[in-house]
């Protein structure tokens, strides 16, 4: 069974105080500026604004919670590490202007991103960033009476080492490497979600409606382990911090369902909210982004994993 805890806003101390003292347990980006979530699961409150210095239009975070990248409202990609409440800048070569997508390798070591056609891969973060591959998505050929279709990836996902990627496109996942190479895994799948596995070549490709599978290395095609699943309209899926589970989130059905790889069990938690997506922040997961209500997370650290939730600022 799976535990379901609502939380409480924590007791502020010293109301007026700028800063929220403590453990941050995660950041979000709630339109406008990035914020920590301060405190633990059960208990925790989103705190002041990080002092970025520039004007923000979006933010990624490491699932290690060691570094951000940044889109400025010009466009421009800015990489920061993380520290509790304080974010300082890293210089970098090579990065894309206008990302339409950015994602972190599982352990935060790489990242991958999307734009003006083309997807460039990083390792090295958050401190020493070296670029390591760049691969063009150009258009699709068009069928016969029909225009042509964009290759943008509608979801992507990178190992740690930075040496593969999983992109999905038009109902096809591709398999990158940085050694130039480039297959066709599935043909025809739709509502795909892809995940890497932290610290190996293993990954998870989800069909929505139709199963679940684990490769455990993409590098050499090695075996596959399958499970059958009715998920639909799914945003976002990911492993947890040990590997051994599996989080995919829908937003028709309003849940997230977590996967137990070696007990080949599946539990499902029901959310009063509409999944946006899956974010890794360490032993958390968040389903939503800060707007005008709570910031929904689930927390893996516990037995039986549960729900909870970090209230809204009174005063964003």
């Amino acid at each position: 069974m799976i535990a379901v805890l609502v939380c409480f806003p924590a007791m502020a101390i010293h109301g007026q105080q700028k800063q929220v003292a403590g453990p941050v347990a995660g950041y979000v980006f709630d339109g406008a500026a990035l914020r920590p979530i301060a405190g633990v699961p059960g208990g925790a409150t989103l705190g002041e604004a990080l002092d970025v210095g520039l004007a923000a239009s979006g933010a990624v975070v490491s699932p290690h919670l060691d570094s951000a990248v940044v889109t400025a409202s010009d466009g421009a990609l800015h990489l920061f590490r993380l520290s509790g409440q304080r974010a300082t800048e890293v210089s970098w070569n090579g990065e894309p202007h206008g990302p339409a997508q950015v994602v972190y390798s599982p352990s935060g070591m790489a990242a991958a991103i999307y734009a003006s056609g083309r997807v460039q891969v990083f390792s090295g973060l958050p401190n020493a960033p070296v670029l390591v591959f760049t691969s063009e998505f150009g258009p699709q050929a068009p069928e016969r009476g029909r225009q042509p279709t964009s290759a943008a990836p509608q979801a992507m996902a990178v190992s740690d080492d930075g040496a593969w990627l999983l992109a999905v496109s038009e109902g096809r996942v591709r398999l990158l490497g940085s050694s130039g190479s480039s297959r066709v895994l599935l043909e025809g799948a739709r509502g795909i979600g892809v995940a890497f596995a932290p610290g190996n070549h293993a990954a998870a490709i989800l069909s929505a409606g139709q199963w679940l599978e684990i490769l455990s290395d993409v590098s050499t095609g090695a075996s596959q382990v399958t499970a059958a699943t009715d998920l639909a309209e799914t945003v976002g899926l990911a492993f947890s911090a040990d590997g051994k589970l599996v989080l995919a989130a829908s937003r028709n059905s309003r849940s997230a369902t977590i996967f137990d790889l070696a007990g080949h069990r599946t539990d499902t938690l029901d959310c009063a909210c509409a999944p946006t997506g899956v974010a890794r922040m360490g032993n958390l997961v968040r389903l939503t982004d800060a707007g005008s209500g709570p910031v929904w997370l689930v927390d893996m650290s516990a037995t039986l994993a549960r729900l909870v939730f970090v209230p809204a600022r009174e005063n964003p």
